[in-house]
């Protein structure tokens, strides 16, 4: 980011006056919002920023414009704001690409984080796109899972444990618990929600969005790293899935999507679900 930028991020944040919004979704870039949030003003983090790959679903019957900000963003500034914003002693999830890993990594740390996973979750179907006759489908999401501070995991009732029978592991240890309290970093097979929709659902409901997040997927994060009530923060919010998912599980959600259909979307959807609650 530039010096002019810098100072324009700044007048920003002095001029306007936040008043601690919740689950609300700003049509705009997120550099702009998140220069008007105060230090520490949210719960979690749960984002899936542009890669700069300029992605293109180039395989399908139906194909869908480049996303905004896909040619790449200044990651070091948008790591730097959301560590700054982010609560202490909670969790952030960055969603990547194997290929953009190790820079999204070094800026995430350079930043202050630290980085404990790198999580790698099952897609709704292989991915058709690359070299399709010399390289492997790309069926799965990675995503960088990091601590600002330090927080346990949440206890949940999202997976069973397998060998739960109530009673200890051993002498002297704790019984073993119904439900897991500590989860694989990979998440594939039928215990696991998928990271993605599948096409043909998306299709079939009219979402045109590229890269839909499954926001049963992201609602698992959410429960297993926030407390019902906290702000869940999504800076590139897309088709809304991570506010649905924060909708469905309690807790309040915060975020900004600079592209005006993607931001209708995502407020068709979240009406959706409010009016199923």
């Amino acid at each position: 980011m530039t010096g002019s930028q810098t100072a324009q991020m700044d007048e920003l944040a002095s001029t306007k006056v936040w008043g601690n919004p919740v689950n609300v979704i700003y049509n705009e870039d997120c550099f702009t919002l998140m220069a008007r949030m105060p230090d520490e003003s949210v719960q979690l983090i749960l984002t899936d920023p542009p890669y700069g790959i300029r992605y293109q679903n180039n395989f399908t019957s139906e194909k869908l414009p480049y996303l905004i900000g896909d040619d790449g963003i200044d990651y070091l500034t948008f790591a730097q704001q959301s560590y700054r914003v982010l609560q202490n002693n909670a969790h952030a999830y960055f969603f990547t690409r194997f290929d953009k890993y190790p820079y999204h990594y070094q800026c995430l740390v350079q930043a202050g984080f630290a980085v404990k996973n790198c999580m790698v979750i099952e897609k709704g179907q292989g991915g058709n796109t690359g070299d399709l006759y010399g390289g492997y489908a790309n069926n799965c999401e990675w995503i960088i899972f990091c601590h600002k501070g330090r927080q346990v995991f949440q206890k949940t009732k999202l997976l069973k444990n397998t060998k739960y029978n109530g009673k200890p592991y051993c002498r002297n240890r704790n019984a073993i618990p119904e439900y897991k309290t500590r989860f694989n970093c990979c998440w594939f097979g039928s215990d696991y929600p998928k990271s993605t929709y599948n096409s043909a659902w998306r299709l079939k409901q009219g979402f045109k969005h590229p890269t839909m997040k499954n926001a049963e997927c992201l609602a698992w994060l959410i429960q297993i790293s926030s407390k019902p009530g906290d702000i869940v923060f999504d800076p590139f919010m897309g088709s809304g899935s991570t506010a649905v998912a924060a909708v469905q599980t309690g807790r309040a959600y915060l975020g900004s999507e600079i592209d005006v259909l993607h931001y209708q979307l995502a407020q068709q959807r979240i009406s959706s679900v409010r009016e199923n609650i």
